[in-house]
């Protein structure tokens, strides 16, 4: 008879919760989330351009930063989407691969960062915790260049606690990673180099022990690279996206500042003393920060500003997280911590300000990695309450994980029946379902049409078809031109071949012979459709999965 000891236990354990984390990621990931967001079309058809051309959508040989809608998007993640279109072909599945490989590697490398620092128990509860965790499990199974960007903060966190164990040249792969994490997501430029500051502070006693070599190379690479970045995104002109979105481009309202100046008779003091730009925006950023750390937020609704980020009708984390939430950090708190710890209580207060300063009210996007000091939090709380019971006696202590096994698995039950059923009914539309349908019937019915006519009122409709019609890259990059927004937003692309990207005005536009015009039911009214069979006639319509309609498709005769 073979005998398990615990470390074997262990490493059965979180292999298995790997295992587990990776099919709960990867799963029907074609079809869930429902529909397919601009900026997952776009890296994925950038990544098949750099594959059969070596070039972005507009020609450019092989950028650090690739232009999108007038976005500019830092390009690892399509670099590592590159395989899995060669591989997979270009669809939904190779698009969101690298974030479910990735989300799934960082519960593994979670436990090992947390395995170093604390117990085994309290790394495989958090491991545990952020494998069904609905925050971390739905932007897993998404193409999101975040989900990517915080395994590169776990594991170059993980790596530079290793090299202070054990040897120090880990510090040469630990910058590479957060080296990585600056060309992968914006919010990189603000997190990483705190994050690591961070580090520096809290470990600072255990960072004396380390060679001084490692250390400068550390930090002198990672500042080399943070300059060169920066440089290439404001003195390249990439920087009006992040205006725009910046919650210091958006002063205060001309009509609420003269109704304040007239409730204070015009006096000049007053309005310097209590409602001057510097109070405004210091207001509206902290409530901005403060959002993030509601109960609205964490446990009951999620993202309210975006409903496409999150799962309908639920909170980022379960009711009974917060339990633990509150014992763990009464427990952390009312002791003498460890600098893991100190760091963890760190990241969660920094995680919210890249989404504080911009023009959000909240952003389950930009805040993402407050899941990882959260989980911590939630499982420090959860081993010390287990112990806590386990010391009355042993029911308390059976009774005490039969009661988390059983109202865990209760709870991820529900998440799984709303993400199943309920969310693509809730949330299609703002997952911008039917662009697949409505390109595949432009393909089919528009081949003998002179002209072709899509409405912009869902958002950038050029890059659907680009992808969905695996549009030859090098024939794209001869017509290739983004109409510029002159506020600095993202632009349109108005034309590709015979097929325009535009408003549609019917009462003109149906003058137009031998057309296929792709529009909505306000655009393209039925009442003026209907007995007109020798004038028109509707090709398809394509409906939400709620009955409503999403795309009309009407040709000329």
């Amino acid at each position: 008879m073979i005998k398990l000891t615990k470390e074997t236990i262990f490493k059965i354990l979180i292999l298995s919760i790997f295992l587990l984390a990776l099919f709960l990621r990867v799963y029907q990931l074609n079809k869930y989330s429902v529909g397919f967001l601009w900026d997952e079309a776009a890296l994925g058809y950038n990544a098949y351009s750099i594959l059969k051309t070596g070039r972005d959508e507009y020609g450019v040989w092989f950028p650090l930063i690739f232009k999108s809608f007038g976005d500019y998007k830092p390009g690892f993640y399509i670099y590592l989407t590159v395989p899995s279109v060669a591989i997979f072909g270009l669809n939904e599945f190779s698009v969101r691969l690298p974030s479910a490989i990735f989300g799934g590697l960082t519960v593994l490398f979670l436990y090992f960062l947390l395995r170093r620092n604390s117990s085994d128990k309290l790394a495989l509860l958090a491991a545990a915790l952020l494998m069904i965790n609905p925050w971390h499990l739905s932007f897993s199974r998404g193409a999101w260049e975040l989900n990517l960007m915080t395994f590169e903060i776990v594991f170059g966190l993980w790596l530079a606690v290793k090299a202070i164990k054990s040897k120090s040249r880990y510090f040469y792969f630990s910058v590479l990673f957060f080296i990585l994490a600056l060309f992968t997501y914006q919010s990189a430029k603000l997190l990483a180099p705190a994050l690591i500051l961070g580090f520096a502070f809290f470990y600072r006693r255990e960072l004396k022990t380390v060679p001084s070599q490692p250390k400068i190379i550390f930090g002198v690479s990672f500042l080399l690279v943070f300059l060169f970045f920066n440089f290439l995104t404001v003195a390249g002109g990439r920087a009006g996206r992040l205006k725009v979105m910046s919650i210091l481009s958006y002063s205060r309202p001309k009509e609420e500042r003269l109704e304040i100046q007239a409730q204070d008779n015009g006096s000049t003091l007053d309005w310097l003393v209590f409602h001057e730009s510097p109070i405004f925006f210091a207001r509206s950023i902290l409530g901005r920060y403060f959002n993030h750390f509601s109960g609205k937020f964490l446990f009951f609704s999620g993202d309210w500003s975006n409903l496409r980020n999150g799962v309908a009708y639920h909170g980022l984390f379960y009711f009974i997280d917060l339990i633990f939430l509150v014992w763990g950090l009464g427990f952390i708190l009312g002791k003498k911590r460890s600098p893991l710890e100190n760091f963890m209580l760190f990241w969660l207060l920094l995680a919210p300000l890249p989404s504080a300063v911009t023009r959000d009210s909240v952003s389950s996007v930009r805040s993402f990695t407050m899941v990882i000091p959260l989980v911590f939090i939630i499982a420090a709380g959860m081993e010390s309450c287990l112990s806590f019971f386990a010391t009355k006696n042993k029911y308390f202590k059976t009774g005490g994980y039969l009661f988390l096994i059983v109202s865990y698995l209760f709870l991820f039950c529900r998440l799984v029946d709303y993400y199943f059923v309920h969310d693509p009914i809730y949330s299609a539309k703002d997952r911008l379902f039917g662009y697949k349908e409505a390109v595949r019937t432009i393909s089919e019915e528009g081949r003998e049409k002179d002209k072709i006519v899509m409405t912009v009122k869902y958002g950038q409709p050029y890059i659907f078809y680009l992808f969905y019609t695996q549009y030859d890259p090098a024939q794209y990059q001869k017509q290739a031109h983004l109409v510029e927004n002159v506020n600095g937003d993202v632009g349109n692309v108005e034309k590709i071949d015979n097929l325009e990207f535009r408003d549609i005005y019917w009462p003109s536009d149906r003058g137009i012979k031998n057309s296929l015009f792709v529009g909505d039911e306000f655009s393209l009214p039925i009442g003026d459709l209907l007995g007109r069979e020798n004038q028109f006639a509707i090709a398809r319509e394509i409906k939400y999965p709620n009955g409503d309609l999403v795309f009309r498709i009407v040709e000329t005769n």
